[in-house]
């Protein structure tokens, strides 16, 4: 590979003005490109932290002063490492075939000489590439599936009429078409909780203008975790806490001033919409 020397071209410095002077030699001194997927996937092909600023220097040597092979002590100028450190990052990454050696020839003089290859570096970044790359088409492709499958059972009738009915009352509830999605989960409550419990759930859902699946699922999830089965055990269980916080509240307030009635009748049209 032939490399071309770059001209240096200096201009008379003008200490007067510092700031224009340091934003032409960001344009003249030229740039090192990071490709993003390698800074995405370098840890996913065992290069660390330190052996990515390596990397890094040694791109930024070889396009900027044409250095195909830097020392170790030139290196070690450029990082926060010793000479013995780098030489052992170098041979690590020589050992992981992240980098290679090869000979490059000269067109100005035919010369040979040996320089840092990156071409192995390329080829482990592209199997990361690859491989995430078919991880995410399958698991599009299999919710693809999973919701064609699943319309196919509801269009075609192969639910229960309980299902069904289930279903449906939803829909109504929402006031629009469920998705295969919203379906899926919905019928898989079923191997949980009684039909009656996820219509109340649903009701309860409704009564606080929250029409979404995830919502009436924390709700299930809670009366599971109290052990609630029925929906005669949800209304006992919510005619407890009520009287709970009746107690409480009358406990924090003097009883010659509140009318008893009017706290608990308010305090339930709270609960009907809190």
């Amino acid at each position: 590979m032939g490399q071309k020397k770059r001209l240096a071209v200096k201009k008379e410095f003008d200490a007067t003005n510092m700031t224009v002077f340091f934003g032409s030699a960001i344009f003249t001194s030229g740039m090192t490109s990071i490709p993003n997927l390698f800074l995405k996937y370098y840890r996913d092909i065992g290069i660390t932290d330190s052996e990515m600023m390596l990397i890094i220097q040694l791109l930024r040597l070889r396009n900027e002063e044409q250095r195909l092979m830097p020392s170790v002590e030139t290196l070690s100028q450029c990082l926060a490492a010793e000479p013995a450190q780098i030489e052992r990052q170098i041979k690590s990454l020589l050992d992981k075939k992240v980098i290679g050696i090869t000979q490059y020839f000269s067109d100005e003089d035919g010369s040979i000489m040996e320089g840092y290859d990156f071409e192995p570096l390329v080829f482990e970044i592209s199997e990361v590439w690859a491989l995430n790359q078919k991880r995410q088409l399958d698991e599009i492709a299999e919710k693809l599936n999973s919701e064609n499958r699943l319309e196919d059972n509801f269009n075609q009738g192969t639910l229960t009429k309980a299902e069904r009915e289930l279903c449906h009352a939803f829909e109504n509830e929402f006031g629009r078409l469920l998705s295969p999605m919203e379906t899926e989960h919905i019928l898989s409550w079923l191997e949980e909780f009684e039909v009656e419990l996820i219509l109340e759930a649903l009701r309860q859902a409704v009564i606080r203008g929250k029409y979404n699946i995830k919502y009436i699922s924390s709700i299930l999830r809670e009366w599971q975790k109290n052990n609630i089965r029925t929906v005669k055990e949800v209304e006992a269980h919510q005619r407890q806490f009520e009287e709970s916080r009746l107690r409480h509240l009358q406990r924090q307030v003097p009883t010659d001033t509140i009318n008893k009635g009017e706290l608990k009748k308010k305090h339930l049209m709270r609960s009907m919409y809190s």
